[in-house]
């Protein structure tokens, strides 16, 4: 049996406001979660995670298997061009999960990057407004949302580092982020595809990897199924509720020469409607 490991919940509230002192005990506290596990929570983020969930459940419920393969990327409708903007679809006796990916609003056919055919650079696609009125509305709101709140928590990473919080500032604009936003589920199936076993004998909803993101900001519904590894061993991640999991991915690490290291984690199989 798995050990469910200690994941620090951080009150990240200082980051948006103007005091030093208090940023520098957040930031202290991020060092240590980031040079532990790899892991923190991230609570006071200001972000509704109620609405969040509702309107993703919405979606995924709603959306029909036509609906899915139109919007679906190049790898399961080679019509479309997009690698990484739209849906990727779960596969019968293959793969259950599914997810919507979206990237920055900007990214239209005039954007000079997507104009010029810059590598996942790519305009979103989106769903029938009439059949999924305010969807999108929402979706680009969130990503902004999303947008200020990772600004902030780069103040913290920042002066974890031991750099002014500014640090990352330059490298993180609106205009051309290449942040995404992955809308996931796992649907509950009477018919699941194979299951994959993990050497320890754990079954597995998806493989052990590492991210390949600056930061990682995940909201997941409280269906514990999250592993990290420690010094060879799987541990549980507890969830949340109401705070966002933060972890670190291989370009921070890259960029930190490994001093703040992307941690390898797991999904555990579990036959449960989640996101």
């Amino acid at each position: 049996m798995s050990k469910l490991i200690d994941i620090p919940t951080i009150d990240i509230s200082s980051l948006f406001g103007e005091d030093m002192d208090a940023k520098a005990i957040t930031a202290a506290e991020i060092h240590d979660a980031c040079k532990g596990s790899g892991f923190f929570y991230a609570a006071n983020h200001g972000v509704d995670v109620v609405e969040l969930q509702n309107v993703t459940n919405e979606f995924h419920r709603s959306m029909t298997n036509k609906e899915k393969l139109k919007l679906a990327i190049k790898a399961y409708n080679k019509e479309n061009q997009n690698v990484d903007s739209g849906y990727y679809m779960a596969i019968e006796g293959k793969k259950a999960v599914e997810s919507y990916t979206y990237t920055n609003p900007f990214f239209s056919l005039d954007h000079p990057m997507v104009r010029v055919g810059t590598p996942l650079h790519e305009p979103n696609v989106w769903p029938s407004e009439d059949k999924h009125p305010g969807f999108r509305s929402f979706c680009e709101r969130y990503f902004w949302n999303l947008f200020d709140l990772s600004s902030q928590l780069l103040k913290g990473f920042s002066l974890a580092l031991g750099k002014d919080e500014s640090f990352f500032d330059s490298y993180f604009h609106k205009s051309d982020t290449l942040s995404s936003m992955r809308l996931i589920r796992y649907p509950l199936l009477k018919n699941y595809p194979p299951v994959r076993v993990a050497p320890d004998g754990t079954k597995l909803g998806f493989g052990d990897h590492l991210d390949v993101s600056l930061i990682t900001v995940l909201f997941q519904t409280p269906v514990p199924n999250l592993q990290v590894e420690i010094d060879n061993e799987w541990y549980d991640v507890p969830t949340s509720d109401s705070d966002f999991l933060i972890n670190c991915g291989t370009y921070m690490s890259y960029i930190t020469n490994n001093y703040f290291h992307s941690p390898n984690h797991r999904v555990k199989h579990v036959n449960a409607e989640r996101l």
